[in-house]
Parts: structure tokens; C-alpha cells; sequence
């Protein structure tokens, strides 16, 4: 695995990206040996039908697998982009992959949202800066095992300015990316490229239909004093692990078409 950000100004040049654009990617972090090992390791997970999205499978807490899943854990743990973009100690809140064969993933994460059915925000991922400092309350970091760069893989999407957005995104939008097609961005990602993404923005995927899957690796960090799904979900605060916030999908469940 190749880190970066050595310098003071690759630290601040990183910064100032995912400040204006709320994330920052790594080209090449993963080299060819350590992809091939992640995909051998994925395989071997036990992996279960995605709850909200129909076309996706998901393995849990990856970061407990023996071997390179549990190493890249700790390394983007020590990573500089991660301690700069939460701005505070930190630790990982969850981890997961994700392999998706079809589909259209409806956009999800945003600070300025609603939960479902309310007029209560969810803040559980807001951030701020201050003072020229970053401060994020969830950052993903997204480990890609595919390329994922034409318009058939489902590329990675999301609405610019969503991150520093105080207007809900669904509330203005009720249709969904379609409505909002002049604020709608795609990444286009190679497989072994790692991408730190603030949860305020709001992101999903393009409708996928390449035969090929979308297989990605996810690991959550946060500062101390928050709360991971996973406990939340245990303590019976939330039933089924996750808040419930407006969605472009009808059902809040997944897109598909």
C-alpha cells in the first residue's frame, strides 16, 4: 500500500480538495499483488443480500478477517488523509464490501437531510470547517477492486456542494437526481484506487448493467465520541442498524430499474 501526503504541502493540497469537494482520492493505492490478494479474500467471506438495496451483496465487519483486510484497517487508520479530514482522534465505526451486479443506487448520506417521516435533521454526518481544519463526522473510505470509469459500470455519483449544502437535497429535489441533472457529478475509478469520502456529501451510483460486478471494499472512521451502527443496532436504539432519512426512492430502499 503506497501513502502518501509526506509533505506539508501534499497535506494541505489534499485538504484543500476535500474541503471544496468533499473527498479525495488516492490513485494506485493498492498494487496489482494486494488487489488480487483482496479479491481472493473477498471471495471467501460469507456475504448476504444487501437489506436495502436489492441488487447488491454485503459482508460485515471486514476488518476482523484475517490477512490484508484487517491490515488495510489499521493502515487507513494511520493514514494522513484520515486524520486530516476528520481533524480530531479518531477511530473506524464500521467496515464492510459491497459487490453490486445491477441496479441503480439511490443517493443516500447528505448533512442537511431529514429523517424519514420528520422534520428532525440527521446530523449524523455533518462537518465543519474551522479555522482552515476539516472536521468530519463520518469519513468512508472506499477501496475500489474493479474499475468502475464507463457509464454501464454504475460509476460513482453525487451532488456537488451537498456536503456544505443547508437545504435538504430530497426536499427540493423529490424526483431525485433527475430533477437535479445540472448538480449531478461521476467519479471514474480504477480498480486499486482508494477514495476518502465525507458522508455529508451526498452520493450513490449510476445504473449498472456491465456483466461484470462492482466489488469495493468500505471502512468507516469517525471521531472518538461517535457512535458506531453497529453499537447503536445492539442496544436496540436503532432497529435495524441504520437511521432512516428521505431517500429518491420511493420505498427508501434501493432504486432499481
Amino acid at each position: 500500500m503506497t501513502v502518501l501526503l509526506e509533505t506539508r504541502e501534499q497535506r494541505e493540497a489534499a485538504l484543500y480538495r476535500f474541503d471544496s469537494r468533499g473527498y479525495w482520492i488516492q490513485r494506485g493505492f493498492l498494487d496489482l499483488h494486494q488487489l488480487e490478494d483482496a479479491r481472493e479474500r473477498l471471495a471467501q467471506l460469507p456475504v448476504a443480500q444487501d437489506a436495502w438495496h436489492e441488487g447488491q451483496e454485503r459482508a460485515s465487519s471486514i476488518h476482523l478477517s484475517p490477512g490484508l483486510l484487517t491490515v488495510l484497517g489499521k493502515t487507513l487508520h494511520r493514514h494522513p488523509a484520515t486524520a486530516l479530514t476528520i481533524g480530531y482522534p479518531h477511530r473506524l465505526l464500521e467496515s464492510y464490501a459491497l459487490i453490486r451486479t445491477r441496479g441503480l443506487l439511490d443517493l443516500h448520506g447528505g448533512g442537511a437531510e431529514f429523517v424519514a417521516g420528520s422534520d428532525a435533521r440527521d446530523i449524523s454526518a455533518r462537518s465543519w470547517a474551522i479555522a482552515g481544519r476539516s472536521y468530519a463526522l463520518r469519513v468512508k473510505v472506499l477501496i475500489y477492486l474493479d474499475d468502475v470509469a464507463l457509464p454501464q459500470d454504475g460509476c460513482l455519483t453525487y451532488v456537488e456542494g451537498s456536503h456544505k449544502a443547508e437545504f435538504a437535497f430530497h426536499r427540493a429535489f423529490p424526483s431525485g437526481r433527475r430533477q437535479a441533472a445540472d448538480l449531478m457529478r461521476t467519479i471514474e475509478l480504477r480498480a486499486g484506487d482508494a477514495i476518502w469520502l465525507n458522508e455529508a456529501l451526498l452520493h450513490g451510483a449510476e445504473k449498472k448493467e456491465s456483466p461484470s460486478p462492482r466489488r469495493l471494499l468500505a471502512y468507516t472512521f469517525g471521531p472518538t465520541f461517535m457512535a458506531s451502527w453497529s453499537d447503536l443496532k445492539q442496544q436496540s436504539i436503532l432497529s435495524d442498524g441504520y437511521a432512516a432519512t428521505e431517500t429518491e426512492a420511493p420505498n427508501g430502499a434501493g432504486s432499481y430499474e
